[in-house]
């Protein structure tokens, strides 16, 4: 009988196992797999779109269109027809056609959306399973099921399942692990096809196109190549080439899709704390301190949190234990990898997995959007549940191929305390993404030092407070919406849109002065930010405040000339000044404020030329007057208070015939306008027709 082999690898010298049809479990265990996500995923059909669903999905114009958007998606960068973001920015266009597809089929339905993401991650865990096995043909069946039960009941992976935009994260994965899959050859004594190497560089190239991260695998292929398959480096540097072209390729289409401008990302330290560090021993031990929470997050993933942007992980220094426990911990297991590199091949791939997959994000070499994101976890993660049941493999002495040993019983043990425990925190963590009241209350409470979840917190209440009627609740709701901003901005004294939603809701309350105040705070941090120069023009308007509104309202179109509501503003804002002044009896300026306000209207306003025409008859400019009226009445030929003033003025002018024409069109909408029974009572009188003039004046006192 062979001797078990104490490594953590498949033994140079492998037993034969036969295996019938009746005894294999591999049908077993996929429906198990599947079973399991529908589990712990199943109540997330019932959730709304939450957190950044709009971005890729619900307010993604060429999304919305449905494919027949197709050219745009590969044609812009991935947020250009969300925000018209320009420069540097995601480009997934593959993520994009997905969500149109769903878009088409579904339309904005967010229980299909959240139940697109949980069949996707069954796909992902089902692509994995076959992966595995073919990786370790002679692994046993039930730990192959084993390393992938951990990787799905892992609660890091919460977010991207029941985040419905995170359906990047899923169709990369997808795609990176299935290049894989067809990347590795039927089995250790045959070459890969040419086949199977297309396809495989076709998934590679899928993968890059739904979410840029997944360039890892162009070295984790190739890796797995040389450690676990072990071949040749030669073959392995031809495997590394084709996917090196795929991935030129990939990154010469996104240049010339975004081009070499850079991102406008506003208040970038309050995105990621990095920003906010001022020399390089700062910037490396906060570096140490991430790496050390994606650790953490890894082992003990709880509690979790949507966000941990600033100051949730505040920039560290080399005092910190925190710096020098990530270095320790990423070092020890660096050196363990190199050391270990050929007698714990898939412990020292694992490892290697994890650094790499997780590379593009961890902030250690390109400075990422996010200082800590749970969803950059995702795929590293996989390294974790593989070296985890191959290092208790070997320290428990387990035959890998028959999934027996003297401590297999413990073994068992430890694994089921270990997923019973992950499965109930994810099922936990699962419910908070209800909506984005339950996910940014939850947030509020496990990240307090986030400028970030107290902002999103306080904005959740002001939406729902802009929706109660009663104004007692709605009031109580903008206080604790105020609580929050004002949490937000001592954390973060510069979020200028803490400072613009507090305004908003300062005005809802009536406290204009205060509204007034972080308005123009956020003009100070951003002088391009064009809402609350618009608002602080509302402001002044409503109070009659003319100059100053007209201020604000053209500081909006200096900035975006293109912007129409500015314009929508200032006409009205020109319209009520000329009845201001009309009524305060300047006359001759309030015609010219109306002509201003014409300037503006993107629309006819038929109030304008009704006013205009009514300055004009009390100065007795009949003409002119008539003029204006018959310009209204073009607008709305069924509007009965031009058609009875233009007969008003017909009749001034001694054209009765028209005076008559127009009053009764006034009766043929409305036959009980007294006023248009004395218009032809009076014109009736003046062409001295007395029979009908005292025929209508009866009808006018009526």
């Amino acid at each position: 009988m062979a001797k078990k082999n104490k490594t953590a690898d498949q033994p140079k010298t492998q037993p034969v196992v036969t295996v019938t049809k009746k005894s294999n479990p591999e049908f077993a265990i996929r429906i198990f797999l599947a079973v399991v996500v529908l589990i712990l995923y199943g109540q997330s059909i019932n959730f709304e779109f939450t957190l950044d669903d709009d971005l890729f999905y619900l307010k993604h114009s060429s999304v919305q269109q449905g494919i027949s958007g197709l050219q745009e998606f590969f044609s812009y960068g991935s947020l250009n027809k969300f925000d018209g973001t320009e420069g540097l920015q995601p480009y997934r266009p593959i993520t994009l056609l997905v969500f149109a597809i769903q878009k088409t089929l579904f339309d904005n339905s967010p229980a299909m959306a959240h139940l697109m993401n949980m069949l996707l991650y069954i796909l992902l865990i089902q692509i994995l399973f076959s992966l595995v096995k073919k990786l370790f043909p002679t692994l046993n069946a039930y730990l192959v099921c084993l390393i992938c039960i951990l990787f799905t009941t892992h609660p890091i992976h919460t977010e991207v399942v029941a985040s419905v935009k995170s359906m990047d994260e899923l169709l990369a994965a997808i795609f990176a692990f299935l290049s894989w899959k067809f990347l590795l050859p039927k089995n250790e004594n045959t070459k890969l096809k040419p086949s199977a190497l297309i396809i495989g560089l076709l998934f590679f190239m899928l993968a890059l196109l739904s979410k840029e991260s997944a360039i890892a695998f162009l070295v984790i292929i190739p890796l797995a190549h040389y450690m676990l398959l072990q071949k040749d480096l030669k073959s392995t540097i031809y495997m590394f080439v084709s996917l090196a072209f795929v991935a030129a390729v990939f990154l010469l289409i996104r240049h010339q899709v975004l081009g070499n401008g850079t991102s406008k990302a506003d208040s970038q330290e309050l995105e990621n704390v990095l920003n906010a560090t001022k020399n390089f021993g700062e910037n490396t031990a906060t570096k140490a301190v991430i790496l050390f929470y994606y650790i953490k997050l890894l082992f003990i993933p709880w509690p979790l949190n949507w966000d941990y942007s600033f100051n949730q992980i505040p920039v560290a220094n080399w005092a910190s234990w925190m710096s020098w426990l990530g270095i320790l911990i990423y070092g020890s297991l660096f050196v363990f990898a190199i050391l270990k590199f050929k007698k714990h091949r898939v412990l020292a791939f694992s490892i290697l997995f994890f650094f790499i997959a997780s590379s593009p994000t961890n902030n250690l070499f390109i400075l990422n959007g996010a200082t800590v994101g749970e969803r950059f976890l995702f795929v590293p993660s996989f390294g974790f549940a593989l070296g985890i049941v191959f290092l208790m493999n070997y320290l428990l002495s387990i035959d890998a191929h028959q999934f027996s040993g003297k401590f297999k019983n413990i073994f068992i043990g430890i694994f089921s305390i270990l997923l019973i425990t992950y499965s109930g925190l994810t099922m936990a963590r699962v419910g908070d993404w209800k909506n984005n009241l339950s996910l940014f209350e939850k947030g509020v409470e496990n990240a307090p030092n986030s400028s970030r979840t107290q902002y999103s917190l306080a904005t959740e209440y002001l939406n729902r407070g802009e929706q109660l009627t009663d104004t007692a609740e709605r009031n109580e709701m903008l206080r604790k919406s105020l609580e929050h901003f004002s949490k937000s901005l001592d954390i973060y004294p510069k979020n200028k849109l803490s400072h613009y939603n507090s305004s908003k809701c300062y005005a809802f309350l009536g406290d204009t002065s205060s509204a007034m105040i972080h308005y123009r705070k956020a003009i100070e941090l951003d002088n391009k930010y064009i809402m609350p120069y618009n608002n602080l023009g509302v402001i002044f308007h409503a109070r009659n405040e003319f100059d100053s509104a007209q201020y604000y309202y053209e500081k909006v179109l200096e900035i975006a000339p293109n912007e129409n509501t500015p314009k929508k503003n200032l006409g009205d804002l020109f319209l009520m000044k000329g009845i201001y002044l009309n009524n305060n009896g300047f006359e001759e300026a309030a015609i010219a404020s109306y002509k201003k306000s014409m300037t503006y209207q993107s629309v006819n306003n038929l109030l304008i030329y009704n006013n205009m025409a009514s300055i004009y008859s009390s100065l007795k400019k009949y003409d002119s007057a008539l003029i204006y009226f018959e310009k209204g009445y073009e607008i709305n030929p069924k509007d009965v208070m031009i058609i009875q003033n233009i007969a008003v003025v017909s009749y001034l002018t001694g054209n009765y015939l028209k005076a008559i024409e127009y009053a009764n069109k006034a009766l043929s909408i409305d036959n009980t306008l007294k006023k248009s029974f004395g218009i032809l009572a009076d014109t009736y009188t003046a062409m001295g027709n007395t029979k009908e003039a005292q025929r209508y004046r009866a009808m006018f006192e009526r």
